[in-house]
């Protein structure tokens, strides 16, 4: 069983302290259904976070005897750093699951493709809830959490959530908080209306439902000065910028063709695959040699469903005759061949590293494969390399230990700080002769990442390059944001940054 015994739960804010709960008793049985109704701000998901156990209450217990699930499609316990998969085997390994089922299970349902191996801080919302859904399916709890209506993905995604949750665990407890009467009349044998800090239990789900509407209406809600208070959400610093016009697709520019490519394993990334795609521009005739541009997290980049629409933005620009016809190479970091391997260690690995390993990657493994489809220029001046975060400083080493191959770089939010030595570019920099690169850096004021970055200074790091390569007489820009560690701003300046470098 669950019990809250004479539970109270207070928060300080700035008119003094909000009473949530005020002397709270609950109770909830093995394979019960239970709902919780109650106006905004009456302190259900208050209530959520305390039968989950990550909240404590202010005083009174709350007694759990049964194993709780967190709020199903809360992912807030994920490491936006790290791939979807390798959430799923963190959390795996803390509930002593089976990593290889964990992964097959959650693969399949949540149904994300190659965004399981991409960073969780790049998914959408929609994206996020689907994978902390899956891996809540994936452990067996005996009381599942089910805070608001579990709306999940399309009808089909949401259909597939119903039937895992809601009738192959039939025999479960669950504790459903919702706004939505029918929802809670459906699926629960009985409720509490959460009123004053106080539960009211009902037997009948109806009865509980009607005090619930009536009490939604009583004429002194209004006036109630113990209401709770509502804080304003914090500002979103990335809310200022919108993506540029040129991420939409235009019906009068003819679309460049995209080739999946085969990159065989490497001598120099053993016990990893890669995986790589070629944008090929409208109308090209198979022998001008092309520009070329190479993007890091490529399948990030060229995602027909990801925020920086590459292929779209690089058909209009050149359709606009903005840029010139190119080729654009699309490059994932390698994913280990060992099921216990993280996947963010191996990019670390690749793109953080101040060596030449990654440049001889792109020569030996890629450009060989991307030359089946397309004649590349063998002009450095008339090559770039990008990427964001890890994949920003990749690009500048690339260029920086092979000014040969590439002559121009961009680097968006570039990691630029002591995570393998790139806090050392601006030294390295200044005590070099200059190289015949054109530089292009982003950075976001508030670029500070917690978790194993905390303390790491993102634009400090950025603007000590910038001073680095005016010192020695680089042709560069810097341009810095309102926003975090986050692709928003640098979606909506891409097209202008790519007029840039090849103007």
């Amino acid at each position: 069983m669950i019990e809250f015994q004479d539970v109270r739960k207070s928060y300080p804010v700035r008119n003094g302290v909000n009473r949530v709960l005020r002397g709270a008793d609950l109770l909830i049985h093995p394979g019960e259904k239970v709902g919780i109704l109650g106006r905004n701000g009456a302190g259900k998901s208050t209530t959520i976070r305390l039968l989950s156990g990550s909240e404590l209450p202010t005083s009174g217990t709350v007694d759990r005897q049964m194993s709780v699930s967190w709020p199903l499609a809360f992912g807030g316990a994920f490491q936006g750093a790290l791939t979807g998969r390798d959430n799923a085997k963190c959390i795996s390994r803390i509930y002593g699951r089976d990593i290889k089922d964990t992964l097959d299970f959650v693969q399949d349902f949540a149904e994300l493709g190659l965004y399981f191996d991409e960073p969780v801080r790049t998914y959408s919302s929609g994206m996020a809830a689907r994978l902390a859904f899956a891996i809540s399916m994936s452990i067996e709890f005996d009381c599942f959490l089910i805070d608001e209506v579990v709306h999940v993905g399309d009808h089909k995604f949401h259909e597939k959530c119903q039937i895992e949750l809601f009738e192959k665990r039939a025999n479960r407890a669950r504790v459903i908080v919702s706004h939505s009467e029918d929802f809670v009349r459906e699926h629960c044998d009985r409720a509490y209306v959460l009123k004053d800090g106080i539960f009211r239990p009902f037997d009948d789900v109806d009865e509980a439902i009607d005090f619930h509407i009536n009490s939604l209406h009583e004429n002194g809600a209004a006036n109630d000065t113990n209401r709770t208070t509502v804080a304003m959400p914090p500002h979103d610093p990335n809310s200022i910028y919108s993506p540029h016009p040129a991420t939409i697709r235009r019906l009068d520019v003819p679309e460049g063709t995209q080739i999946e490519l085969s990159i065989l394993p490497s001598s120099i990334f053993p016990e990893c695959r890669h995986q790589a795609w070629l944008y090929r521009p409208a109308g090209y005739d198979g022998s001008t040699a092309l520009p070329l541009m190479v993007f890091q997290d490529g399948w990030w980049f060229k995602a027909d469903d990801g925020p920086w629409q590459t292929p779209v933005v690089l058909d209009n620009l050149i359709a606009d005759g903005a840029i010139p016809p190119m080729a654009a190479l699309f490059v994932e970091a390698g994913k280990s061949n060992h099921d216990h391997g993280l996947a963010s260690e191996q990019r670390s690995f690749e793109y953080d590293s101040l060596s030449d390993r990654y440049v001889r990657f792109l020569e030996e493994a890629v450009f060989p494969e991307a030359r089946k489809h397309v004649t590349i220029t063998d002009d450095p001046t008339k090559r770039a390399i990008g990427g964001f975060g890890s994949g920003g400083i990749c690009a500048f080493t690339a260029a920086w230990q092979r000014s040969d191959v590439f002559g121009q770089v961009f680097s968006f939010c570039g990691s630029f700080v002591d995570i393998r030595g790139g806090g050392s570019y601006p030294d390295i920099i200044r005590q070099s002769e200059p190289k015949p690169l054109r530089v292009f850096l982003q950075v976001g004021i508030n670029a500070k990442p917690s978790g194993r970055f905390d303390g790491l200074d993102w634009p400090s790091g950025n603007r000590a390059m910038a001073r680095a390569l005016a010192l020695k007489g680089y042709d560069y820009q810097l341009v810095t944001g309102e926003g975090d560690f986050s692709h928003i701003h640098g979606v909506s300046i891409l097209p202008d940054v790519l007029k840039w470098l090849w103007r």
